[in-house]
């Protein structure tokens, strides 16, 4: 797969729905996180569009991953770069 195959957050076309896509909760935590662990970075702003979420969602799912970070001794931690307006995720 190249880059043409992947939408701006690597997942593949292939899978892609130009409908409505409906999202659940843990899906869309799943998505967010693997997103974060795959290439360590993810813009809101890309995140909202590609699940169809609200900035209130997009935010309880942050703070949701953060705790699970925590509640779970992972060696990472999520920041926000106001800066380059994105999330990264650092550590292991």
């Amino acid at each position: 797969m190249n880059n043409k195959d992947v939408d701006k957050l690597g997942a593949p076309l292939h899978l892609r729905r130009d409908h409505k896509m409906k999202v659940y909760k843990g899906q869309g935590l799943l998505y967010i996180f693997n997103m974060l662990i795959n290439q360590r970075q993810i813009k809101k702003s890309d995140v909202m569009e590609e699940l169809q979420i609200t900035e209130l969602t997009f935010w309880r799912y942050i703070q949701e991953i953060k705790a699970f970070i925590y509640n779970f001794n992972l060696p990472y931690e999520l920041v926000y770069d106001r800066f380059l307006d994105i999330y990264k995720l650092t550590g292991n």
